[in-house]
């Protein structure tokens, strides 16, 4: 990651004009509200009715869907930013700060990308690079796999999330753009292999993070594609944002850990910022301090797996008490998955609070490097030296209510979704209402615990 004034700069220390604790409980009380008024406005949903949704075609996106510009134009920005990546990471500067490998990974892909597609869908379907440099080979030459790919499941692609996650926040080296660029060398390798060796789809699908995240966030989005039996698109609608986390989906505890580990990440990151991490990291120094230069991974690794695992157990614990409540013999496994997604716009509006900075800041100091890309003396575009980046979104008090507005809005929505998809498991009103108290206060704590986080690297109290 970039350094410090770069991405969690948020100059002087903001003074809440109330105590944190009663933010925390007002943000909880909303979403204690919105409960309320979920259940009065759409409580007798059940069955198939609790997941139905609105939705209206838009016949002119069939055409621009079916045109080959969009995935050209997708790869080849893709296939840039993979090259800027690897160039600029070997070729350009050390210094994180003076890289635009830094800003491609860290703001450009891992904030903006994420945040975008939550909002109008799967970009990651046109960007990507991998896909887009197979699709060009196998144009030129025929192309089969040699061998079938076995089940699987997405474990493959957790544990690659889980090591580039790994890479941004255990290992240190997230800000030392050569050490970026060789992952993404060895990433390409493995992927494009992968893809020659098993299938294009069943290697994505299965085995490549970044597929498989963007195809969960790609569900919040608004635009949602019908296809026929060759899978041609035939229809492209628009909908609600969210609903889509309710259509049907493949299940297993794959992917329940998968979406556990997208909020857990993320948590770990506002974590490492708070004292609760210092006191952690403190405890455990005769533990990582004779590992030498391995005891700084260590601990920090150590700690996300205990904070997933923590996610994970007390997720399930919740769930358990959803599936008594509700009084219904349900699959286990389907229904913990499809309540799992469920907790999906949270992750994305955390990601979306939590990178607030990153994305009004910190991307704009991408554009005097534009002039000297790699530090060599170049003079490619003169107009962009001197540039200052603007600071007028980034006041600490704006960051703090912004956030605030982020956070209550996602587990608003996740209460919602959840509870419809309550109606459709249980499939009585009392069952449905009963099974939700569990989720409820599970949602009210991860709003509280989130906003807490958040607050520790920019606000202090009064008094």
């Amino acid at each position: 990651m970039l350094a410090g004034i770069l991405l969690h700069g948020f100059g002087q220390r903001y003074d809440l004009p109330i105590g944190l604790a009663l933010y925390l409980f007002a943000a909880g009380g909303v979403v204690l509200i919105s409960f309320v008024l979920v259940v009065l406005f759409a409580g007798e949903q059940v069955g198939a009715k609790a997941i139905a949704y609105p939705r209206r075609a838009v016949p002119w996106l069939v055409g621009v869907a079916r045109s080959p510009w969009p995935l050209a134009t997708g790869g080849t920005i893709g296939v840039l930013g993979l090259l800027t990546v690897v160039i600029a990471g070997f070729f350009g500067s050390a210094n994180a700060f003076y890289n635009p490998a830094e800003y491609v990974v860290w703001i450009y892909f891992w904030a903006v990308t994420v945040i975008l597609s939550g909002l109008v869908g799967n970009l990651w379907y046109l960007l990507n690079p991998w896909a887009a440099i197979y699709d060009v080979v196998a144009r030129l030459v025929p192309v089969r796999p040699l061998w079938k790919l076995p089940e699987v499941g997405v474990w493959p692609a957790m544990f690659a999330y889980f090591a580039f996650a790994c890479l941004e926040l255990t290992s240190g080296m997230g800000s030392r753009p050569q050490i970026v660029a060789l992952a993404a060398v060895v990433y390409s390798v493995i992927t494009l292999a992968g893809m020659f060796m098993f299938g294009r789809n069943e290697w994505l699908e299965h085995c490549e993070g970044f597929t498989v995240l963007f195809g969960i966030i790609g569900r919040f989005g608004p635009f949602e594609a019908e296809r026929d039996e060759g899978g041609a698109i035939r229809a492209v609608y628009v909908r609600p944002w969210g609903v889509g986390l309710l259509r049907p989906a493949a299940t297993g505890w794959d992917r329940v850990v998968f979406v556990i580990l997208m909020l857990s990440t993320l948590a770990f990151d506002g974590i490492l910022s708070t004292p609760a991490w210092q006191d952690f990291n403190l405890a455990l120094e005769p533990v990582w301090l004779p590992l030498g230069a391995w005891g700084f991974f260590f601990a920090r690794t150590l700690g996300l797996l205990l904070l997933t695992v923590a996610f994970l157990l007390v997720f399930v614990a919740f769930m358990e008490a959803v599936i008594y409540l509700g009084q219904r013999k349900v699959d286990m496994v389907a229904t913990v998955s499809a309540f799992a997604l469920t907790l999906v716009p949270i992750a994305l509006v955390y990601n979306a609070a939590h990178n607030y900075s990153y994305v009004v800041v910190s991307s704009q100091y991408l554009i005097p490097l534009l002039n000297d890309p790699l530090g060599k003396g170049w003079h490619l575009w003169p107009a962009v030296v001197g540039f200052k980046p603007s600071f007028a979104l980034a006041q600490a008090s704006t960051v703090w209510y912004a956030q605030i507005v982020l956070i209550v809005l996602g587990h608003v929505t996740a209460v919602y979704l959840s509870h419809l998809r309550a109606g459709e498991r249980f499939r009585t009103v009392q069952r449905a209402l009963l099974s939700q108290y569990p989720m409820l206060l599970l949602m009210i704590m991860y709003t509280m615990t989130s906003l807490w986080i958040l607050a520790q690297p920019i606000t202090r109290e009064t008094g």
